[in-house]
């Protein structure tokens, strides 16, 4: 009877720990990797972005896109980190995205960059023939 409980019970906690195994998220990965995104307009240039929530020296992954270059400003440590990105003209008229990976110590930003875009909530918003967007009062 014995050996019956206890085969009964290994069983039982190879079941529970096969279950806990497969975690969709890990608690690190949730709490150590953010998503920020920055919009630009069609035209060529190069702009400072601050990381959000981060201060240390940036480490920018391998380049992702042929048309953006992202490089880490230096850091001391103390202030908020930042990068340079640096967009080439999209004369395609099509809008374009590109996903970068950035670390700051143990913390990782996924940076999508998004050129082209001229939505609203665009802050780079490039000038159309269309009439400015105006709240009804």
């Amino acid at each position: 009877m014995n050996k019956v409980r206890i085969l009964a019970l290994s069983a039982i906690i190879a079941l529970v720990l096969t279950a806990c195994s497969n975690a969709d998220n890990n608690v690190y990965e949730r709490f150590h990797t953010y998503d920020q995104t920055e919009n630009f307009t069609s035209v060529a240039g190069t702009y400072t972005v601050e990381l959000k929530f981060m201060k240390g020296q940036p480490v920018v992954g391998p380049e992702v896109a042929d048309w953006v270059t992202v490089t880490a400003l230096p850091n001391s440590g103390e202030e908020p980190s930042k990068v340079e990105i640096t967009v080439k003209e999209n004369a395609s008229g099509a809008e374009r995205t590109t996903l970068q990976t950035i670390t700051v110590g143990e913390y990782t930003v996924n940076l999508t960059i998004n050129q082209g875009f001229t939505t609203v909530e665009n802050p780079n918003e490039e000038e159309t023939d269309q009439p400015a967007y105006s709240p009804v009062k």
